[in-house]
């Protein structure tokens, strides 16, 4: 009975996760035989562990834990590995100048972000104020546009510009992560993950009004999209659109549309120009030749590449996991060396990922 008891006890044990050995690497940028040099093993023997064909020693955990700048217990996590996000997958396509070991590592980045979101709401209760609707596109005769208007009559918005989409997410439960991907040249990628709420990765280089469309665009993901379909980015665009732009409120401002009055519109809607020129073209608010040349002069002056950091306006900041780091720190009480080994990276690196304060002397209440 002793030695069954014995045998449990060591099934219980955590055991090393290999596949979290190669998540690690790429989210370092870094190659079998770069991680073979660094931990002073055979490029063959680490293939066998990341394939999960050769058991590991103590001594090959630290070796990897110091190779890859991590407590060893990383690699013990009770995490699995998500591969790229389903609404990213036609970008991939059309970014063929972008290598894959780019990807892999931003991939990677997005599972360990994954991983640290579920540690941290084991401490908080998400209690989301908003719900996020969930539609079909083809229950609605007017396409995407009708199911953005469904989801604004849905969170009672008010007519006219959205305030702050980054807070109606916020508010519906879903986690925005601002994250470095203009490697990639991705703007954003959304993860539904079992157990998690929707987690919505934006690029940290956004200005303002891109990073506004962008988030509406992957909440018209979120709202239409369980599977993939061909349309779906299509979709989503016309989704943002209209949630951004609704016909009913800025059709009548758009008539007679120049640059000149875009340029005054933009800082009121809080969208591009670009995207009120095409809004206006779409709605019929102005004539097809009118749009072409108004097109065609933005491109003259480099407006289609980035637009004039006067016309800028504010970036949106999300607020819920800094909340969630704020609250480990200080409502739990944790230490920063202690919130490192909570989620199995240095505070150094954590600082780097989530833009976090520089480590200060904590105290503990005394009893």
């Amino acid at each position: 009975m002793a030695a069954a008891n014995e045998n449990w006890v060591e099934e219980r044990r955590p055991q090393f996760r290999h596949e979290l050995l190669g998540i690690r690497r790429r989210m370092l940028g870094l190659s079998q035989a770069e991680l073979a040099e660094r931990a002073q093993i055979s490029q063959a023997s680490l293939s066998k562990v990341e394939q999960g064909l050769k058991p590991v020693t103590s001594g090959m955990v630290e070796q990897f834990g110091r190779a890859l700048n991590c407590p060893s217990s990383f690699f013990f996590q009770a995490e699995r590995e998500y591969g790229p996000p389903m609404s990213a997958h036609p970008m991939y396509r059309k970014r063929a100048s972008v290598g894959q070991r780019v990807l892999d590592k931003v991939i990677a980045e997005f599972n360990v972000r994954i991983a640290h979101v579920r540690t941290l709401l084991r401490s908080v209760e998400l209690e989301p104020e908003l719900q996020l609707p969930n539609y079909d596109c083809d229950d609605f005769e007017g396409g995407p546009e009708e199911v953005a208007n469904a989801v604004r009559r849905a969170w009672y918005l008010p007519n006219g510009p959205v305030a702050s989409v980054t807070e109606c997410l916020e508010r519906a439960g879903c986690v925005v992560m601002p994250c470095d991907m203009d490697h990639a040249k991705i703007d954003a990628a959304t993860y539904r993950v079992p157990g998690l709420p929707p987690i919505i990765f934006v690029n940290t280089v956004l200005p303002g009004d891109r990073l506004r469309f962008t988030l509406a665009h992957e909440l018209g993901h979120l709202v239409m999209h369980g599977f993939p379909c061909p349309e779906m980015e299509q979709q989503a665009d016309a989704f943002a659109s209209a949630f951004l732009m609704p016909a009913a409120d800025i059709a009548p401002e758009l008539s007679g549309l120049s640059l000149a009055k875009a340029a005054a519109m933009k800082p009121i809607w809080k969208v591009s120009i670009g995207a009120l020129v095409y809004r206006a073209s779409e709605l019929g608010a102005i004539r097809t030749t009118q749009a072409e040349y108004l097109w065609k002069v933005r491109a003259a002056k480099g407006w289609s590449t980035r637009e004039p950091a006067a016309f800028d306006i504010p970036v949106e900041q999300p607020t819920l996991v800094a909340g969630m780091f704020e609250h480990m720190l200080d409502d739990s009480e944790l230490s920063v060396q202690e919130l490192g080994e909570v989620l199995h990276v240095h505070y150094e690196e954590l600082q780097a990922l989530y833009k976090l304060a520089p480590p200060q002397p904590h105290l503990r209440r005394v009893k």
